[in-house]
């Protein structure tokens, strides 16, 4: 087995892209961020009522529950725009047109903010807003891409993933303080180019340090996926997981999900818990290209994308239940609440 500094000069070498593989990831990706203009500024949002509730899809060996409403196993209705999804009763909030047409929003801890940013293609800024949809403004430089922006646990700094997307380069992950926008580069990776894809970053409970994910070799239907963290004010990456990908941490700090053995694109058939170090890893989900697993604010649940679209997973027994059949992206806005973006 390669040592640690092999591992990540492996990770970080210079490679051709696979183009073929981009350039149809890309094009899936840019229809999925249709209409990404930002409107006037309004707070008026479309409220969409329905007795909904949530379907609880079955694993091997679970017992079938059915979730709020009145017992009857419907799903939230096809969401058209990014939207907030209350759980217990299905309503549907479309978020304030000034901050629609975003492919990854991040609430601030307060519930007072989004940060967020279109995907997958230059020029693509990220944006802080207000949650009524006021005071938008970008975060990053004229002509900056930024990806997968996520606020610290104290919500006074944001990281991101800033690259050129029109090169493709691997880019690095970046701090900024949302206040005065003093910015703070993390990581000094090689500028290797590996396509369509971007590092998923969160920060970890405490603070102190960034979790991420990077690509070993050429992307490409074999590429192999690693999970990484560096301290919040820069410094050498440690490697956390091998084979793995989308890694993210509990609330409080004890237990790390992510995706297991992914290949090509970070999708994966498992999500997996482990403890923080990695260790001790256990299959949660069984399933079918998982992606983008979100702790709620207790702790208690975990969202996650699949092909059948976006689920909760009670994280104690196991249980999932179907929220939206056409989401594409989730995260949680409060313990009751996800922000879905449409496929």
């Amino acid at each position: 087995m390669p040592e640690l500094r092999e591992v990540f000069e492996m990770t970080t070498k210079q490679v051709e892209p696979d183009v073929d593989a981009w350039r149809e990831q890309e094009r899936h990706q840019r229809r999925s961020g249709r209409n990404k203009k930002i409107g006037a500024f309004t707070v008026a949002a479309a409220i969409a009522l329905a007795a909904v509730v949530l379907v609880v899809v079955n694993r091997p060996g679970t017992e079938t529950t059915t979730l709020g409403g009145d017992g009857s196993p419907r799903r939230v209705p096809q969401i058209s725009t990014a939207s907030l999804v209350d759980l217990p009763t299905g309503t549907v909030t479309s978020l304030p047109e000034t901050i629609r047409g975003g492919r990854l929003y991040s609430a601030s801890p307060d519930r007072t903010m989004f940060v967020y940013s279109w995907c997958c293609s230059s020029p693509n800024p990220v944006y802080v807003a207000n949650a009524d949809g006021t005071g938008v403004r970008p975060l990053t430089p004229q002509g900056v891409d930024g990806f997968g922006a996520r606020w610290s646990p104290d919500g006074s700094t944001v990281v991101y993933q800033r690259r050129d997307g029109a090169t493709l380069e691997l880019g690095n992950l970046v701090v900024v303080d949302v206040s005065s926008g003093e910015t703070t580069q993390i990581t000094n990776l090689e500028p290797a180019s590996h396509g369509w894809w971007f590092m998923a970053p969160s920060f970890s409970p405490d603070g102190q340090t960034i979790i991420f994910h990077m690509p070993r070799g050429r992307q490409g239907a074999d590429t192999r996926w690693d999970v990484w963290s560096v301290p919040v004010a820069g410094g050498d990456p440690t490697l956390v997981v091998r084979d793995a990908s989308m890694g993210v941490y509990e609330p409080d700090g004890g237990t790390l999900a992510y995706a297991d053995s992914p290949r090509g694109i970070w999708s994966s058939s498992r999500l997996m818990v482990a403890d923080a170090d990695g260790s001790d890893p256990r299959v949660l989900v069984q399933g079918d290209k998982i992606d983008f697993p979100q702790w709620s604010p207790d702790g208690t649940r975990i969202a996650y994308r699949d092909t059948g679209g976006i689920h909760v997973v009670d994280v104690a027994t196991g249980v999932t239940s179907l929220v939206a059949a056409e989401g594409g992206v989730a995260d949680w806005f409060d313990e009751d609440t996800l922000v879905i973006v449409p496929e």
